[in-house]
């Protein structure tokens, strides 16, 4: 993949970090428009590689019922090494992790949800998370 590839999806934007990051802002409310892009994205960058999904949620206020309904069912959890979220509110953790208790129920998840303040964080977890990858591993 390509350095520097870069996406508006609505409001948000997101970016692709090598090897394996994407980087994702959220801004204002999240759309059934926005999560059917997001959700494509994801497939995209998925299908080539595992990587980790970083979301920054700092500016975000809401998401449409129908749109997370739509990431929970069409979101392949193989598609990440793991999930993290900059900034979350109560309600967006909970929301996360409901999402990831029903891919856990089923079997589906495959990768860590994390959450922190800031990107330098989110940074510091993905460089532990290759690091106890590369040991298990070898």
């Amino acid at each position: 993949m390509a350095n520097d590839r870069e996406w508006k999806l609505g409001m948000h934007t997101a970016h692709f970090e090598e090897p394996d990051i994407l980087w994702v802002k959220i801004q204002g409310e999240t759309s059934l428009q926005d999560a059917i892009s997001l959700t494509a994205l994801y497939g995209e960058i998925g299908n080539k590689q595992p990587f980790f999904v970083v979301t920054d949620l700092t500016e975000a206020t809401s998401v449409e019922a129908e749109a997370r309904s739509h990431v929970s069912q069409n979101t392949n959890p193989s598609w990440f090494l793991g999930s993290v979220y900059i900034g979350a509110g109560f309600v967006q953790k909970a929301v996360a992790k409901s999402l990831a208790f029903v891919h856990s129920m089923t079997g589906r998840l495959t990768f860590d949800l994390h959450f922190v303040s800031t990107e330098e964080e989110a940074r510091a977890l993905i460089d532990r998370e290759r690091a106890q990858r590369s040991t298990r591993v070898a």
